[in-house]
């Protein structure tokens, strides 16, 4: 799985009463206050569920391979520590024996342990920082008032440059169509809600290598004390190349345990 991430992931760097309507408050400002205010240090713990499924081929030649895990997460003045249960621990001893006797046997744990990565814990668990980053690279093109499960927020709309996703000059030459969009969702007070990103790009590697790249990930999001939390995450990529047709999806769900 761990060599199949990083496959994917260079492919897709080649990669309301009126209705509504436009809004006349500064949601931008309400979001960047919103963001400072959520930057809180507070101990939390929460348990982690993690699910992917990376798909190579087309049709009859399709090869699933899966991952699942759940794992507990603590953040405090301490730092950010991951427990994995005896029951995962046992579960990881025995496909990695299947995996010997078996090139091609299950191995979900495994497979789901290697798309988990420190940052992007430490990221869910505390996101204020990185949306922070993500403001500093999109270009704000517009707000409105919509609807988000039946109550009225705000919408803002953002482009992203292809530097956002490719930060190698080299590897961003090759590529000859690049769009990505990025919406979020806020309240009142320009907590954030919900977010999306969605990308597509096409490229090409001297005369051989072809490929077309098309990509979404959303959030949703959760206050837990002076935190701003990811509670949900799901992303997809559909990568089309010289070398085959590749997918890949997965998705984090986080169930938050105690404050303190």
């Amino acid at each position: 799985m761990k060599t199949s991430i990083k496959f994917i992931l260079f492919a897709s760097i080649f990669t309301g009463f009126l209705g509504p309507g436009i809004s006349c408050a500064d949601g931008l400002s309400d979001l960047q206050n919103a963001l400072h205010r959520l930057q809180g240090t507070n101990s939390i713990s929460a348990e982690l569920e993690y699910i992917s499924v990376d798909i190579k081929g087309e049709g009859d030649g399709k090869i699933h391979t899966h991952g699942q895990v759940k794992v507990l997460l603590e953040d405090d003045e301490h730092g950010l520590r991951v427990h994995y249960s005896r029951e995962v621990l046992e579960k990881m001893e025995q496909e990695a024996l299947l995996k010997a006797q078996d090139e091609e046997a299950e191995t979900k744990t495994l497979n789901a342990i290697d798309g988990i990565t420190a940052s992007e814990l430490h990221s869910m668990l505390s996101v204020s920082s990185s949306l922070f980053r993500v403001l500093g690279q999109a270009q704000f093109l517009q707000e409105e008032d919509t609807y988000l499960h039946g109550k009225q927020v705000r919408q803002l709309r953002f482009s992203l440059p292809i530097e956002f996703f490719i930060s190698d000059k080299k590897i961003r030459s090759y590529v000859r169509k690049f769009k990505a969009e990025y919406l979020i969702w806020i309240g009142d007070d320009g907590t954030p809600l919900e977010s999306r990103i969605e990308f597509s790009g096409k490229g090409r590697v001297f005369i051989f290598f072809k490929i077309s790249v098309t990509g979404s990930a959303s959030s949703q999001y959760q206050t837990v004390g002076d935190r701003l939390v990811v509670v949900h995450k799901q992303s997809a990529s559909f990568n089309d190349t010289s070398l085959g047709v590749f997918e890949y999806s997965e998705l984090k769900t986080l169930k938050i345990d105690r404050i303190h």
